[in-house]
């Protein structure tokens, strides 16, 4: 924001330097329209916000920071280091303040005056007639012809309007402020204004105002010359002369300006022809787009992209580090090993006990909902048991099918890996080709290679045959067969003591 401020202030004042220069030439051989219109370049440059361009750059994935959080206090300088200048936030910010103040202040200021100015003149005013939304009013606040107001727009004209001027100069007159209105000078005249506020430090901004506003009454004379007569001529330049006597109000457009009377006199004598008019309004939309982009605030806003390296390589173990995640493909795990044996079944218990949990129970004391409880859990076991019938011929030509399967994929994992090895390697590479730029993006090079040797060692540490032999012992044939037939014997002496059970009682 700072940049840009003081980059727009100082193309601003060399953009109203160079119009100062030329508006004299332009509205000599283009008229006073085309001098008028080249105050749109430096307004157009104060309001021009700043030209971004993106730009794209490779940076390594962002390390995981797991240390304690640093705080501000810990590099802080004490108070009682410090300068007055340092403790307001240093001249940057102490002159942003002081020139936002003084804007601030200019604007409040300037409105406050014209509401003074206009309530003075419409206080003893008396409305002589309507044109359009227009007001057309008499006021022994003015000296001469005025026009104002955006909202509510009104022309003033002195109390002595009528015997002071004759018929064709009144007619010139109000012609005059009326064009004002029509051609949006009023609005103009305010963005003028703040645009002034936003450089009340800077003498020359004082001197193009003025010379804008000068500008901006040269070019209502040719607009209301162009539709007046030859004999007219003379009249408006009478006009003129008797408006002359005094001080137009704050952000009013007016004939009342003596000091600058025998310049506009001068300036009505220029009279281009209709296409030496054009080539001049041509000549500064050319100049307009030439100089916006030449004097515009660049910023460039940065887009970090990760680099297309290798997977994010694992840290070594540390207690303050995250855990480590293997950069090799993880390997396919094999199925879940059968269930172990049972252990040896308890005793039968005794008649009118069952045997519940590993302990005893008396069968009758039970509750009728117990007892179907248990009844159901027998049923179900046992129809889990018939539905997992198991062929064992086929059960074993699953088996070495899925022994072939593991071998396949030992080899796979071989492969794997030393893709994985070349991967490292490759990320080696990339890491000290880029070393240049990712020092510019904050991280450090030889950190970066370490976390991705401590990958590799890591991946070399991986022992392919110890994983096929752990994944092949899980799988035990008789293993199996003994923990199915483990299971249908508990069931059935569970079955025995029930019905035992209930004979006996």
């Amino acid at each position: 924001m700072t940049a840009w401020l003081i980059d727009t202030l100082v193309a601003t004042t060399a953009l109203m330097l160079l119009v100062l220069l030329v508006r004299e030439p332009v509205r000599n051989q283009f008229g006073a329209t085309a001098a008028y219109a080249l105050w749109l370049i430096p307004a157009a440059r104060m309001a021009m916000p700043p030209l971004t361009q993106t730009v794209e750059r490779l940076v390594p994935a962002a390390e995981p920071v797991l240390a304690t959080p640093l705080t501000l206090a810990q590099f802080a300088p004490a108070a009682s280091d410090l300068s007055l200048i340092e403790l307001l936030g240093g001249w940057p910010t102490l002159l942003i303040a002081i020139w936002a103040t003084g804007a601030i202040l200019f604007l409040a200021l300037g409105l406050i005056r014209y509401r003074r100015q206009r309530i003075a003149v419409l206080n003893d005013s008396v409305q002589l007639a309507r044109l359009g939304s227009i007001r057309l009013v008499r006021s022994h606040a003015v000296r001469g012809p005025i026009a104002f107001g955006i909202l509510d727009r009104v022309i003033a004209v002195p109390h002595d309007f009528d015997q002071r001027f004759d018929e064709a100069q009144r007619r010139l007159a109000l012609d005059h402020e009326l064009s004002h209105h029509r051609s949006g000078d009023l609005i103009v005249n305010h963005l003028a204004f703040v645009l002034l506020g936003l450089q009340w430090f800077n003498p020359l901004a004082w001197i193009a105002h003025a010379a804008f506003r000068f500008d901006q009454e040269a070019a209502c004379d040719a607009r209301v010359l162009d539709t007046a007569g030859p004999s007219d001529r003379a009249a408006y330049g009478h006009t003129i002369a008797k408006a002359a006597s005094g001080r137009a109000l704050l952000f009013a457009s007016a004939l009342d300006h003596q000091n600058n009377l025998h310049r506009r006199l001068k300036s009505m004598l220029t009279n281009p022809t209709p296409s030496r008019r054009l080539a001049g309004k041509l000549a500064v939309v050319a100049a307009l787009a030439v100089a916006l982009p030449l004097t515009a605030t660049w910023a460039t806003r940065y887009v970090d992209v990760e680099a297309p390296t290798a997977p994010t390589p694992p840290t070594p173990p540390s207690p303050a580090t995250a855990p480590e995640a293997p950069l090799a493909p993880i390997p396919p795990q094999p199925a879940a090993a059968p269930v172990a044996p049972l252990p040896p079944l308890p005793p039968v218990a005794p008649r009118g006990m069952v045997t519940i949990d590993g302990k005893q129970v008396a069968w009758k004391d039970m509750s009728p909902k117990k007892k179907a409880e248990i009844r159901a859990s027998l049923d179900e076991a046992r129809r889990g048991l018939a539905a997992t019938h198991i062929d064992r011929a086929a059960m074993r030509a699953e088996l070495q099918q899925a022994m072939a399967e593991m071998k396949n994929n030992q080899g796979e994992m071989r492969r794997d890996l030393e893709a994985a090895r070349r991967e490292v390697d490759e990320a080696m590479r990339e890491i000290d080709a880029s070393a240049d730029d990712i020092r510019r993006a904050g991280q450090d090079p030889e950190k970066m290679k370490a976390l991705v040797r401590a990958s590799l060692k890591s991946v070399e540490h991986i022992d392919v045959e110890a994983i096929t032999r752990n994944a092949m012992a899980g799988v035990d044939p008789a293993l199996i067969e003994r923990s199915i037939a483990a299971a249908e014997e508990g069931i059935r002496r569970a079955q025995a003591e029930i019905d035992a059970a209930e004979r006996h009682n």
